[in-house]
């Protein structure tokens, strides 16, 4: 079994290294975090690996997943560089979306890619349990792609290849249905608040509502799953939920008017006739006042 340095053990790297040990696929050999108890914290997690108290106090392993922040992912891959820790047959990679194996290349001629798994870590004991069908995007050396998307389809991840030059565009994509779903909870609460509805109430009225959109989209796909008010091309209602929030808060009233515009054009895809999409465009365009 290959061995396994982790630089970062943060959720997603606890995460991995415990999945990877558990299923027979990398031992865990050593990991780096920014205090040494919070690398023992991972090592607990994973059930493997010793902390370091220093990159230069790790020993020499087959892989490195480099999974700090992006910022600092170059920074890393510079000092391992310039370390003897690795060869020409050394692997090292990170799990960063927006980032590609190209912030690696100070690594080479040691094998670099990119390995992106499309999956909430919020909660790393939850992921274990959950993690197997999760799409993982990998790019990089023709060689680290092999070896990583064994790895990863050991533990049931869904290989799926990308171009580098795409990864921002991918990324996106990948906030704008995760990130923002979240975000747009939180608006809608904030909304359920100012009606005088607690938090726990409004949860649970949302939960089938929410639960029933997102089986719809990934059924029917989100051109016949849009309803309410701008999809049937209610103005007046529209208006009114415009003129309710910017009473409240300004800030809630200019995501509602955001969306809107963006869900006038989703809509259009569908029964909305022209006369009433232009309505509605020069409704949500209007500044809040």
């Amino acid at each position: 079994m290959q061995s396994l340095n982790i630089i970062g053990a943060g959720r997603l790297g606890k995460t991995l290294g415990r999945l990877w040990q558990e299923n027979g696929v990398l031992r865990v050999q050593s990991i780096y975090n920014r205090s040494l108890e919070s690398g023992r914290a991972a090592s607990r997690f994973i059930g493997a690996g010793n902390a370091a108290e220093s990159l230069a106090a790790m020993p020499a392993a087959d892989l490195w997943l480099i999974s700090c922040i992006d910022s600092e992912i170059g920074a890393f891959a510079q000092q391992l560089a310039a370390s003897d820790l690795i060869d020409h047959s050394t692997l090292v990679f990170h799990c960063s979306g927006a980032l590609s194996s190209e912030v690696l290349k100070a690594l080479k001629p040691a094998l670099t890619a990119s390995a992106h798994p499309v999956h909430s870590f919020a909660k790393p004991e939850t992921s274990l349990e959950t993690f197997a069908g999760t799409s993982v995007a990998i790019e990089g050396d023709p060689r680290a792609g092999q070896i990583l998307s064994a790895a990863f389809a050991a533990i049931g991840g869904e290989i799926l290849n990308i171009d580098p030059s795409n990864k921002s565009l991918y990324h996106a994509g990948s906030v704008i249905a995760s990130n923002y779903l979240t975000t747009l909870m939180d608006l809608s609460l904030q909304s359920f608040a100012a009606a005088g509805i607690e938090r726990d109430r409004a949860l649970r009225l949302l939960a089938p509502i929410v639960s029933q959109t997102l089986q719809n989209n990934m059924t029917l796909g989100p051109e016949k799953s849009l309803t309410g008010p701008i999809a049937r091309g209610d103005i007046a209602t529209v208006s009114a939920q415009v003129e309710s929030l910017a009473a409240v808060d300004s800030q809630l009233a200019l995501c509602y008017r955001h969306l809107g515009l963006a869900c006038v054009e989703l809509a259009r895809r569908g029964p909305l006739s022209d006369e009433s999409a232009a309505k509605l465009i020069e409704l949500l365009s209007e500044p809040t006042r």
